[in-house]
């Protein structure tokens, strides 16, 4: 009886392990898109180069997949290439079989061109491969790329470059000979050392400044002197809202209320006038400065004035003299 039960638990446990094994294979023929017991047909061609295809490619023909690359190798005559077809076709004369870009990013597949269907067939025989083409996408990307270089060097870009590098070869020899000021900051140990010393002394100064010494570092870091400014900046941000308000003289002057200034033209304009009046010569400042004949008689009577002062300077010492004899008796 236990015999019994061991065995039944081992073929239990055998045909459990032969269902996972029998899902694993299937899973794995489903995946890799293999179907058992079932005759393919492939392609077997020759290339100069394949140009980046891959195993895995796709082979397509007029816009169909109709299969898969399956093998790459190198030999003397080229690169063979070996695709298996999903979907039988029938090749015929003029066909064309040729690598070609799937998508900007650089993808490729093999696309088959089966060639003129009123034109005898051609049998697909891995002893004899067909004969592959190039791109012509291909050949028109690369033959793009040499015309686009080559109009490019015509165009002046290749005398320029040797131009620019005879410029650099120069300058190298020009730094090696010691000549010129880069040539000295290189080569010149004294010019080292002062840039040294340059170097040494900023250091300085911007460790004095981070202590706060001197009076850009008290600037920087003396909070005392921080607040002090922003007082003055406080000041200054009032003295110019009271002109913007015109308050006081010089913000009634500069005030939308043109009262003051309409007062001080019109001041200027008296004053100007005055100025006219008595360059005319009108009115007695006017003559005065004007009137030649005013002047030659104010000329005169200071003339006679000073005359008669010196009448009274000579009469002076006899009148004197009879106020004393008289007033004896």
């Amino acid at each position: 009886m236990k015999f019994k039960k061991q065995v039944a638990i081992e073929a239990t446990v055998g045909i459990f392990a032969f269902l996972i094994i029998a899902v694993l294979f299937a899973l794995t023929t489903y995946l890799s898109e293999e179907m058992l017991f079932r005759e393919y047909e492939y392609l077997d061609v020759v290339f100069e180069s394949v140009s980046g295809l891959r195993v895995g490619d796709e082979v397509s023909a007029r816009g169909v997949t109709i299969g898969k690359v399956k093998g790459l190798w190198l030999e003397s005559d080229g690169v063979h290439l070996r695709a298996r077809l999903d979907v039988p076709v029938e090749l015929h004369e003029g066909y064309r079989i040729e690598v070609a870009t799937g998508s900007v990013l650089g993808g490729r597949f093999l696309r088959v061109d089966l060639g003129d269907p009123a034109a005898p067939g051609v049998p697909l025989d891995p002893e004899a491969p067909l004969a592959g083409c190039v791109s012509a996408e291909l050949m028109d990307t690369a033959t793009k790329t040499v015309q686009d270089i080559q109009a490019a060097l015509n165009d002046g870009v290749l005398a320029d470059l040797k131009a620019a590098m005879a410029q650099i070869r120069k300058i190298a020899e020009s730094l090696g000979e010691g000549n010129g000021t880069l040539s000295r900051l290189l080569n010149d140990e004294q010019l080292y050392g002062d840039v040294q010393q340059i170097a040494a002394n900023a250091r300085t100064i911007s460790d004095a400044l981070a202590k706060g010494e001197g009076t850009i570092g008290k600037l920087v870091m003396d909070d005392e002197v921080y607040g002090q400014l922003r007082q003055i900046a406080a000041n200054l941000g009032d003295v110019s809202a009271r002109l913007a308000q015109g308050e006081g003289t010089m913000g009634r002057l500069l005030s939308e209320d043109d009262q003051v200034y309409r007062d001080l033209a019109a001041a200027i304009a008296e004053v100007r006038t005055i100025a006219e009046s008595v360059g005319r010569g009108e009115g007695t400042l006017g003559k005065l400065l004007a009137d030649d004949g005013v002047y030659r008689e104010f000329e005169a009577l200071l003339r006679e004035g000073r005359a008669t002062v010196d009448d009274m300077r000579e009469t002076s010492p006899v009148t004197t003299f009879t106020s004393i004899f008289f007033g004896a008796f």
